[in-house]
């Protein structure tokens, strides 16, 4: 899944693949309120003193950076003497993806030079020298991460020895023993009490990348984490997990693997995905020092947290009623089509001053 998704000509590193033609599409793409939205959630925290200037807003995953572009554009038009006292980050280990990140940044026209810079990682980017606020925020990040699939003691392997790539069930009891060790790890914050052998369903490979967020949180004096993902607060099951979407057809492993399924042609072409487990990240999370400030559907998020029904009001009254008509046909789709299929939460780290 890593290799697919992020290796050599991996999908992640090819165009075309979000929007209406490509293979999904997401909040960022159905309407520049999504980012609209977050850039007013950091201004209420800003005038609660729930975060202060200077500021860092980190994007992990980034894609061509309009979400992250669009969020600087709207603290712009929202408010005044904020957006030179910010940086923008986006954190972009695909070196084809960071430049057209620094691209678009570069033609972003706002009324102060913003200032935009990509890393590889959390551990490449330089740590503040002064007190510095930050704002995190990802969608659809973390049912991208590569996972293992386990079914009553057995775990999902693929051939790769023949001109068709099988799917072949291995004995957990044979894996080397610090395999087993770091499976029956993350396997404790799903269900303490259940044991490895016993589970069927995926583990995502999460825990060193949200240790890496943690390390970077605590360097900085208050920070925010945001995320919007597909799942829900539950065990996820092999019956539509993961997922594979390849030009807008939809096949779930179980599927998959019934059929005799040829990876080898899902192998850089498509996406892989999986609900979102929000209990088990939240158990990572708080388990890296992270408290929840909010978990709800992305629709009562936007709505109830975010205003961005008062933020489209604002709009109207500045651009016209024609304008307004076409933007909320756009935050519709947040709100109805996507709104209750997605989640958004929110998590924060106050690191104290001694």
């Amino acid at each position: 899944m890593s290799a697919s998704l992020y290796g050599e000509n991996g999908y992640y590193t090819k165009d075309n693949k979000v929007g209406a033609k490509g293979d999904f599409y997401t909040s960022v793409s159905a309407s520049k309120f999504f980012g609209g939205a977050i850039a007013s959630y950091i201004l209420s925290l800003l005038e609660d003193n729930e975060l202060f200037l200077p500021l860092r807003i980190v994007e992990i995953g980034a894609d061509k950076g309009y979400l992250l572009g669009d969020i600087a554009l709207f603290l712009d038009a929202l408010s005044e003497n904020v957006l030179q006292n910010c940086t923008f980050i986006t954190i972009e280990p695909l070196s084809t993806l960071a430049q057209i990140q620094t691209h678009h940044f570069a033609s972003l026209h706002s009324s102060t030079p913003l200032h935009f810079a990509t890393f590889t990682n959390f551990e490449s980017c330089p740590l503040p020298n002064e007190p510095t606020s930050l704002f995190i925020i990802s969608n659809e990040l973390f049912d991208s991460f590569p996972c293992e699939v386990l079914d009553n003691g057995k775990l999902l392997s693929v051939t790769q020895d023949s001109m068709q790539w099988s799917g072949i069930w291995q004995d957990i009891n044979a894996l080397p023993l610090h395999t087993q060790d770091s499976l029956q790890d993350i396997m404790h914050h799903i269900t303490p009490t259940t044991h490895l052998t016993q589970y069927s369903g995926i583990l995502p490979l999460w825990q060193p990348f949200i240790a890496s967020i943690a390390v970077f949180a605590k360097a900085h004096h208050q920070s925010y984490l945001m995320s919007f993902d597909y799942g829900g607060e539950m065990i996820s099951t092999l019956t539509s997990n993961p997922r594979f979407y390849m030009a807008h057809n939809v096949w779930n492993l179980e599927q998959f693997l019934l059929q005799n399924g040829d990876f080898h042609t899902l192998y850089k072409q498509a996406d892989i995905t999986y609900d979102v487990d929000f209990m088990l990240l939240d158990a990572l999370l708080r388990q890296e020092g992270f408290s929840l400030i909010f978990r709800t559907s992305q629709a009562r998020a936007l709505i109830e947290k975010m205003h961005i029904l008062a933020l489209l009001e604002s709009f109207s009254a500045q651009k016209g009623f024609e304008a307004y008509f076409r933007e909320i046909h756009k935050v519709k789709t947040l709100l109805h089509t996507m709104g209750e299929r997605f989640m958004g939460l929110c998590y924060k780290m106050r690191i104290k001053s001694h």
